[in-house]
């Protein structure tokens, strides 16, 4: 069990990095945020060498429920990313087809109504029409 949490950590912690590390720069000017995120993800993955590579593993962990941990944690994290995706392109389409909407439809100007016209004029029977 510890292995699998201990994965799923992992994982929830690379996740948590990438998300700071992106609304930190969806504050920056221009077009930063995107070498900002290659960085981080540059820096996970050597980390993540070091650690492997250097970082002895606990008599504790075993590799199978490591792995299983990580696979959840990353079908946990690829769904709730997907639905959170899904959720603002919904709401960015519905958006865009109201300002559609907006700009297709005619100007609103009060009407005006019609000048009368001789046949619309009230005939007095005695008099004839009235102007």
């Amino acid at each position: 069990m510890a292995s699998a949490l201990a994965g799923a950590g992992l994982i929830s912690v690379s996740y948590v990095i990438t998300l700071l590390v992106a609304l930190l720069g969806s504050r920056l000017p221009g077009t930063a945020a995107a070498p900002l995120l290659a960085m981080t993800y540059l820096v996970k993955v050597l980390v993540l060498g070091w650690v492997l590579f250097y970082v002895p593993a606990p008599a504790w962990l075993r590799p199978g429920w490591l792995a299983a941990g990580v696979l959840a944690a990353l079908a946990g994290w690829l769904a709730l990313a997907a639905a959170t995706a899904a959720r603002a392109s919904r709401r960015a389409r519905e958006e865009l087809e109201r300002d559609r909407a907006a700009q297709d439809a005619p100007a609103q100007t009060p009407t005006e109504a019609p000048a009368e016209t001789p046949a619309d004029t009230p005939v007095d029977e005695k008099e004839g029409p009235t102007a």
